[in-house]
């Protein structure tokens, strides 16, 4: 894909995605003041904290381009370029917010010099603010097999920036999508790792409720203790369906607390 193209991808992409988060109003809502009116939508009350903000077509000159790539020590592939040029927005993660007032928030905030130094281009974080989110580049200038990866960022405070080997980023790298387009579709159409990990969790507690009789988490607990087993099988038909690692089935009973 030339440049223009991957522009117009991103484009209806942003338009489509906040038409999709705007059936929900309180999704499009944030409590921005004067300084953030360029954002506020038409229909926004300035008497109130929290308004609804809208897409602004965002106006970002070459130069901005190249001061961001000098920072990050990085050049951007044509797909990212487009996806931070084209509108200005307050996206949360795993997309991430690029604004009116702060441009490239999100992979500023994601930016890590190890995770460059070999490769991999961080852009956002997932929903969770746990793992960042980075396009492998080592495929390049072919962007259509530049994979989508992520890597908790936790691990990154124990490696050494001078002794660290690429073999311990790749290894603790866990692929996520194809490239920057299909890790947006997925995103749109609701099957993107986070919207499935949430779908995964509800299925979990409506089975933990509706066929294991627990109603709390201290009953949870009782039961986990006294009869995993059984808690194991009633949950392999949803591990199964959502393709759920043992550690992702872990993740998600050890959330439970907060879900109940």
């Amino acid at each position: 894909m030339v440049y223009t193209e991957y522009q117009q991808y991103m484009k209806h992409f942003f338009e489509q995605y906040y038409y999709k988060l705007s059936q929900d109003e309180c999704s499009i809502k944030l409590p921005l003041d004067i300084s953030e009116k360029e954002m506020w939508s038409d229909d926004a009350n300035p008497k109130e904290e929290w308004k609804k903000w809208k897409l602004v077509p965002a106006s970002i000159s070459e130069k901005e381009i190249e001061d961001l790539e000098n920072e990050i020590a990085v050049k951007l592939p044509l797909s990212l370029k487009a996806f931070l040029t084209v509108y200005y927005h307050y996206f949360e993660y795993p997309i991430g917010r690029n604004s009116f007032s702060e441009h490239f928030e999100a992979i500023k905030d994601a930016w890590n010099p190890i995770l460059v130094q070999y490769g991999y281009l961080p852009f956002t974080w997932d929903k969770d603010g746990y793992y960042i989110r980075c396009i492998k580049l080592d495929q390049m200038p072919n962007e259509e097999r530049c994979g989508i990866y992520q890597i908790d960022h936790e691990l990154l405070f124990d490696f050494d920036e001078e002794t660290i080997e690429k073999q311990q980023i790749d290894k603790n790298m866990e692929f996520i999508s194809h490239n920057l387009l299909t890790y947006l579709d997925d995103i749109l159409n609701d099957k993107d790792k986070d919207s499935l990990m949430e779908a995964a969790q509800k299925a979990v507690l409506s089975a933990l409720k509706n066929e294991c009789g627990i109603v709390n988490f201290k009953d949870f607990v009782e039961k986990r203790n006294k009869d995993f087993e059984s808690i194991n099988e009633i949950l392999k038909p949803i591990q199964k369906k959502y393709v759920l690692s043992d550690d992702d089935m872990e993740n998600i009973l050890d959330v439970l607390e907060y879900r109940f």
